[in-house]
């Protein structure tokens, strides 16, 4: 019986030894597999984080763009303002040299004409006076 007994448990005993290497393989797997799922599940996590950036990434650029196409747009239009300003300041000031011109130059002509007459007066003192003296130095 002995014999009968050391044959039935070499192989029950080669059974469990091949169920406990099986097993333990089976253990080292599992934690691969759950680490290779866990892995997986942070890749589409990751996957998710890097579209929802690449939108907000899409948008931002997007938004920056019209920025930069208002202030281009500003940009004109304050040069346009200022040019604008420019040209009405030298019109004014060349309408006010003109006006200041025209008034200097028609004060200008009437102190000639007034200069005129006075010298038209004296002469016709110095007539005056030339023909009194005459008949003084007559006498």
């Amino acid at each position: 019986m002995t014999s009968r007994r050391c044959a039935w448990v070499f192989p029950a005993a080669s059974v469990i030894f091949v169920a406990a290497l099986t097993a333990g393989c089976q253990r080292e797997q599992a934690p691969n597999e759950k680490q290779a799922r866990l892995l997986a599940a942070q890749n589409v996590e990751l996957k998710g984080r890097i579209a929802a950036q690449e939108a907000q990434i899409k948008t931002l650029r997007q938004e920056h763009a019209e920025k930069i196409q208002a202030q281009g747009e500003l940009l004109a239009q304050y040069k346009n303002q200022n040019e604008t300003l420019r040209k009405d300041l030298r019109d004014g000031i060349a309408a006010r040299v003109e006006d200041v011109t025209a008034a200097v130059m028609n004060e200008n002509a009437k102190l000639r004409r007034e200069i005129e007459q006075l010298r038209a007066e004296v002469e016709k003192l110095k007539e005056q006076i030339a023909v009194k003296a005459r008949p003084l130095e007559d006498r």
